[in-house]
């Protein structure tokens, strides 16, 4: 019995001694995988890491070219906007032009800058008196070849870009300002050194010189044609007017001139 119990014994300690060192094995071999899984675990996160900030940066130099091109897009967008007002206000409502020209001196001088409503505003209403600007006719007496055309001023047709970029852009465009002295069906004459109106000598005191020469015979004795304006410019020695070119029909004026906005020392009216 001694000896069966010694073997079982025996039997019982190899076997504690296999599962102690089975246990130990199995403890200690987690520990190392644990310590790999723990390094790899936190070299992936700093790759996260990295690749989080440059994502990071990356979104933010993407939201500053948006904000950017959005900046310049509202600027675009604004430029655009205001472009179109100021042509449709300069061509339905007002206009400041500035004169270039001495044939009003000294009612306007040269580089007067002047403020003026569109003829519509007014219905197309002209009265003696009046200081409109109008556009230039061409100088070529070859149209001059019917009754209906004889004592009316001549122009240029243009069609297509052509037309909008005259009327909306003023390409091409040259403005004469003057001063209404002949209304429809009226009979002007230029003799002796004055204007006469239905037989009338006009009273010019607005004038720098007393004397009004012709410049063309043909314009000098005319009966003004329906819808055109027979105009003269204050300073008649310097004045290319209805003398030389004949009457300007109604769609060929520009304006009215309402006052005078520069320089502001002679702001105000102009009579």
């Amino acid at each position: 019995m001694d000896n069966e119990n010694k073997e079982e014994l025996e039997k019982k300690e190899d076997t504690n001694k296999v599962s102690q060192e089975d246990v130990t094995a199995k403890v200690e071999m987690p520990k190392e995988e644990v310590k790999k899984e723990e390094v790899e675990v936190d070299s992936e996160q700093y790759y996260d890491d990295i690749d989080y900030q440059q994502k990071e940066e990356t979104e933010k130099v993407k939201a500053k070219t948006r904000s950017v091109l959005r900046e310049v897009l509202d600027w675009v967008i604004c430029f655009a906007v205001a472009f179109v007002a100021y042509l449709l206000i300069n061509y339905f409502l007002i206009c400041a032009p500035t004169v270039k020209q001495a044939s009003m001196y000294p009612t306007i001088e040269d580089g007067e800058k002047v403020l003026t409503i569109r003829p519509w505003l007014k219905g197309n209403k002209f009265e003696y008196g009046d200081i409109i600007t109008f556009e230039a006719p061409i100088d070529n007496k070859l149209y001059l070849n019917t009754d209906e055309t004889l004592y009316t001023a001549q122009y240029e047709n243009y069609t297509g870009l052509t037309l909008f970029l005259y009327e909306f852009l003023d390409v091409n465009k040259v403005s004469y300002i003057k001063r209404v002295i002949g209304l429809p069906g009226d009979h002007i004459e230029i003799k002796d050194g004055s204007v006469y109106r239905n037989g009338e000598k006009l009273e010019e005191d607005y004038l720098r010189e007393v004397k009004t020469e012709t410049q063309e015979d043909e314009y000098s004795d005319v009966i003004v044609p329906e819808n055109t304006l027979y105009v003269m410019g204050d300073n008649r020695e310097q004045s290319k007017d209805s003398r030389s070119f004949g009457c300007i029909p109604y769609d060929r004026v520009n304006g009215y001139i309402v006052c005078r906005i520069w320089p502001f020392s002679r702001f105000g009216s102009i009579d």
